[in-house]
C-alpha cells in the first residue's frame, strides 16, 4: 500500500510542478525533469524559489 501511494503521489507531483513552472516563469521542461527525479520535492522547491528574474527562454 505504502509503494503505491508513493507512486502516486510522485506521479501527481509531475504535471503540478510543470505548471507551478509555468506560473513562474522558469523552464516547464527543465522542471518537470527534475519532478521524475525527486518527486514531490520540486514543487516545495518551486515554492521557496519564487518567480524568476527573468523569463525562460524556450519551453
Amino acid at each position: 500500500m505504502g509503494y503505491w501511494l508513493l507512486v502516486i503521489i510522485t506521479t501527481g507531483s509531475i504535471p503540478l510542478a510543470r505548471a507551478m513552472a509555468r506560473e513562474r516563469n522558469r523552464s516547464s521542461r527543465r522542471w518537470l525533469w527534475v519532478a521524475v527525479a525527486v518527486g514531490p520535492l520540486a514543487p516545495l522547491a518551486l515554492l521557496i524559489l519564487g518567480d524568476a528574474k527573468r523569463p525562460a527562454q524556450a519551453n
